[in-house]
């Protein structure tokens, strides 16, 4: 799957399917928490427990924005060093970086959820098992022909499959209903607005390196979510050919910053736990849902 390296907004546009009620195959998960139920199949599940490894789990955390005085660009990127000297100027001079402003963090709640991870996809595919109605906004993501080549930077091929992809979600509006709608998309009329830099903008680290994103941008499924909910994006899981998971509970360091709003959350990750390239669906929840409350006794 070839996506040209662009910017913002560009979600795994070339060779690649829409799928729809596409089972994935429920099978033990990895522990990487101390939940019993996660030693359980994924097939036993309650919704409860399917819904709490979307929102509170080791793959899934709430946080808030903080800021940063300074835009984010090819020479300021998430994490510092990413880029030589030479290739950042060069870089920054082709689209030049908005004055930094007096900005404040917007209040809101956002999850963010370590997508590409198997107990992440066994959830969404669990509830669609217990109701396929009640959780169709589940069903959606993006599915790749089997045998997919792998992610190469080289030939700027992009394979969602072997990648580390992470979703932020809108959870809870803030004060006055600000958001990341505020100004990470694209507005009707208004030139220039969306994120710019992305790409150096939103980065995941362990210990072995940085990765910075190939795809990202809002998914828009279908007319049913018309407003933007969410920016999802995915980092090659190599740095100079080697894992950045590589050992058991690797902590792994995600930063987006979008607009001098920052976003951050730290995962601890075991190799297991990732997709190993050979899948051919990735869900993408965009949706934060709470359990069904239990029937009033009478």
């Amino acid at each position: 799957m070839r996506v040209s390296y662009d910017f913002f907004p560009r979600l795994f546009q070339v060779g690649l399917r829409v799928i729809c009620c596409v089972a994935f195959v429920a099978r033990t998960i990895p522990v990487t928490a101390n939940e019993p139920f996660l030693s359980k199949p994924s097939k036993e599940w309650t919704e409860k427990e399917a819904l709490q490894v979307l929102n509170d789990s080791p793959w899934a955390q709430t946080i808030t924005t903080s800021t940063q005085d300074f835009q984010c660009d090819f020479e300021h990127p998430a994490y510092p060093g990413t880029y030589t000297e030479e290739f950042a100027q060069e870089a920054d001079s082709i689209d030049l970086t908005p004055p930094a402003a007096a900005v404040k963090p917007d209040g809101a709640e956002y999850l963010v959820r370590l997508v590409s991870v198997k107990p992440m996809q066994a959830a969404m595919e669990r509830l669609i098992q217990l109701d396929e109605h009640k959780w169709r906004h589940y069903q959606g993501g993006y599915g790749l022909e089997p045998g997919s080549k792998p992610t190469n930077l080289a030939e700027r091929w992009y394979n969602p499959a072997d990648e580390i992809t992470i979703a932020v979600v809108l959870k809870h509006p803030g004060p006055g209903g600000a958001s990341f709608r505020d100004y990470a998309f694209p507005r009707e009329n208004v030139s220039g607005s969306g994120l710019r830099h992305l790409w150096p903008c939103a980065a995941v680290k362990t210990a072995s390196g940085v990765s910075t994103a190939v795809l990202g941008g809002p998914v828009m499924i279908d007319e049913s979510y018309p407003t933007p909910n969410d920016v999802t994006l995915s980092f090659p899981s190599t740095f100079k050919g080697k894992p950045l998971v590589s050992h058991p509970n690797e902590k792994l360091e995600f930063r987006f910053v979008a607009n001098q709003r920052v976003f951050e959350a730290t995962f601890y990750v075991n190799p297991t736990d990732l997709f190993d390239g050979t899948e051919t669906i990735l869900r993408i929840p965009r949706m934060v849902d709470e359990p069904t409350p239990a029937a009033l006794l009478p």
